[in-house]
């Protein structure tokens, strides 16, 4: 439920025409070629642009990867299926710890909930909604863009939404914007993951550094019509990889970067955003660690959310650093000075900006004092917990279904409905200790952000305590049952009305709040951060026209760079490590214990095969599971990470030290042959 603005804030500070030769994400439509030909001789033809597009997949939820077969077959990340992994485990089959090996179609599970999306084609729609919205401010301004992006995107999916998804993609923040349609493929299957000790070989302690011995790799499969979907475009692996100073690309979809934010924006991250989250982070992940140390069943439960939540906590720690020194504001405000410099020395360039800045310094006032009730209540901080996630989308969409598409909000779309439904209808796993756990914690930090007196507070918490409110939804709600949830979710507003559900009841109460709260913070600060961004891309354009990447917006990219280690304290840090390394960090306790599938193949395999690799390619969250390719379009490694310099990497790319993380290619051939047996996978993809 966050708005764009707090996913990527608006893109407005000075870009200098001449970036680092490594740096960027591109768009397929604007790559950089002349810095191509120049430093690798490459220049990138159409047949790359649509094996970058057949080839590449989104996984919905937040990852990427790639085809790797003619059947379907998707090479990406063990973390990034784990949330899979773990949804079709129990207690007496612990996928999770054992892993998994579908060794024929008819042993591949369904993946829970999952979405994966295959990007078709590309339309700039920039004028259509300029139109709609001239000379429109605050409310109106955001109501109609709201209507026109709903508008388009019904178009865009007519009657196939159920097949096809279209996305508003906003680049420059706003100044283009861009309809991306995909082919959506909701039948996606777990053909082979690691066990967690191997895919999360060193835990906290080694995340985001390097050297690393991860194999976070994992297979699915996409069906369609109930069979193996034919993928013509894929990607071969060349199981030698690529040497060090050669052309690598990654190709994927990074979630979001805020590297050209004003000066005032930034502090307002360092200052407000960052530490609110980390303090309800950190707490929070006392309580799951705490969960997970009572019994292994327990461990097995939280071990998902516990994990992603360490490398949330551990990214955003590196962010504050970024942002805490000094260089980086003081360069930041130079940049700032140079662009408010260049747009005030023309009369019509100061009429068109305007008192730009100063409307993004007084919205950034506003949004001081709305973030906490926003993110508490609308984005629901609140109220982690599956149960009460089901019962406000069914809430929600039970009511904005009834509205003409234009009247919705924001990702109730009719094309955007099929993706609400699944998710909805996903059979996950439900814990009733460990959901009165998470939503009883989460009301208590409700009551402590917002304060005792608080009108919402009163009204959702009253004269009870959030234990008994949490153990009330717990014990008796009934939306752990999908079929019940699908139930209410048909049977829409009138069946939602009826319901006797607490965690209902609950949600209809949220919604009385959240809802005129949503509108408020679209008006009052999405909408006047958004225009002010695209008046200063509109100045830049003037300036630089689009020499100069987009900020990420979790839409397909290739960044450029080559296999290459760093110096750190005046040490050389190597490309690669092995899988000799491998076994010498390991130990006997966690998260440095190998699994038993790996002490037996000890003997069997070659340790002087490479395992992880760094290469200078610029990528951010949601990169995770791209596929590392040569010139020649062979997977040479599989992303997964990035090292510690590259934490800062939301708002600036450093050459020297940034580096992205990846699974060569020699490992991952030998895992399946020599240590999983999985030949049959091995056999279907083309291995050079």
């Amino acid at each position: 439920m966050l708005p764009t603005f707090l996913r990527f804030l608006p893109l407005v500070l000075f870009v200098s025409a001449s970036i680092h030769a490594d740096e960027g994400m591109w768009t397929l439509d604007n790559l950089p070629r002349e810095s191509l030909r120049t430093k690798f001789g490459f220049d990138p033809d159409q047949r790359f642009v649509n094996q970058a597009m057949q080839g590449t997949v989104r996984l919905a939820a937040g990852c990427s990867g790639s085809f790797v077969s003619g059947n379907g077959l998707v090479l990406t990340n063990n973390h990034c299926i784990v949330g899979c992994v773990q949804a079709l485990s129990s207690p007496q089959e612990n996928l999770v710890d054992n892993g998994f090996t579908a060794r024929r179609h008819a042993q591949e599970r369904q993946c829970p909930g999952m979405e994966v999306n295959r990007l078709e084609t590309t339309r700039d729609v920039t004028a259509e909604v300029n139109s709609a919205t001239q000379g429109l401010q605050g409310a109106a301004f955001s109501e109609a863009r709201k209507a026109t992006f709903s508008r388009l995107q019904n178009d865009c999916a007519g009657k196939q939404a159920d097949k096809i998804r279209c996305d508003i993609v906003e680049l420059y923040q706003g100044a283009i914007v861009q309809m991306y349609r995909y082919a959506r493929f909701q039948d996606v299957r777990l053909v082979f993951a690691p066990e967690y000790a191997t895919g999360f070989f060193g835990g906290d302690p080694d995340n985001f550094n390097f050297p690393r011995f991860n194999l976070d790799m994992g297979l699915l499969r996409v069906y369609d019509n109930g069979r193996p979907l034919k993928s013509r475009i894929h990607f071969p692996i060349r199981e030698q990889g690529a040497d060090e100073g050669e052309l690598v690309m990654t190709l994927g979809h990074p979630g979001a970067t805020e590297r050209l934010l004003t000066v005032s924006q930034l502090q307002f991250r360092r200052d407000h955003l960052l530490p609110f989250h980390q303090a309800l982070d950190y707490e929070y992940r006392g309580l799951l660690t705490r969960f997970s140390q009572e019994n292994p069943e327990q461990q097995r439960i939280a071990l998902s959310d516990l994990t992603m939540l360490e490398n949330r906590i551990k990214a955003q720690r590196g962010e504050q650093l970024a942002l805490a020194a000094q260089d980086v504001l003081a360069n930041k405000a130079i940049s700032e000075q140079e662009l408010k410099a260049w747009v005030t020395a023309d009369p019509a360039r100061q009429k068109s900006v305007g008192d730009t800045w100063k409307i993004i310094d007084a919205t950034n006032i506003t949004l001081q004092g709305l973030f906490r009730e926003y993110f508490m209540i609308e984005a629901g901080f609140g109220f982690r917990s599956e149960l009460m996630g089901n019962a406000r989308r069914l809430v929600r969409g039970a009511a904005e279904r009834t509205k003409p598409a234009d009247e919705r909000l924001d990702g109730y779309a009719d094309a955007q409905l099929p993706a609400i439904r699944q998710r909805i209808a996903a059979n996950r796993p439900m814990y009733k200790d460990y959901e009165m756990l998470r939503l009883s914690w989460s009301l208590e930090k409700l009551r402590e952000v917002l304060g005792v007196d608080h009108p919402f507070v009163r009204q959702v918490i009253g004269k009870d305590s959030p234990r008994i409110i949490a153990e009330r939804i717990a014990a008796h709600s009934t939306l752990a049952d999908p079929e019940i949830r699908i139930a209410l979710w048909e049977g829409g507003e009138a069946a939602v009305a009826v319901s006797t559900d607490p965690a209902i009841q609950l949600a209809r109460l949220i919604e009385k709040t959240s809802r005129p709260l949503h509108v408020k913070f679209k008006a009052e600060v999405d909408a006047p951060m958004t225009q002010a961004a695209m008046a200063l891309a509109e100045a830049r354009f003037a300036r630089f026209g689009t020499t100069a990447y987009p900020d990420a917006t979790f839409s397909l990219r290739a960044s450029f760079g080559m296999i290459e280690g760093w110096k750190e304290g005046g040490h050389d840090v190597p490309a690669w490590t092995t899988l000799a390394g491998f076994y010498q960090r390991a130990t006997p306790h966690a998260p440095f214990k190998l699994a038993p599938t790996w002490v037996d193949a000890e003997t069997k395999i070659a340790l002087e095969r490479k395992l992880n690799q760094v290469s200078t390619n610029d990528i951010t969250g949601g990169n995770s599971g791209s596929p590392l390719i040569n010139r020649n379009g062979e997977i040479v490694g599989l992303v997964f990470d990035g090292n510690i310099h590259s934490l800062g990497g939301s708002y600036f790319y450093d050459g020297s030290l940034n580096r992205a993380v990846s699974v060569h290619p020699e490992a991952i051939v030998t895992a399946l042959k020599d240590v999983y047996a999985a030949l049959e996978l091995l056999r279907e993809m083309t291995i050079r």
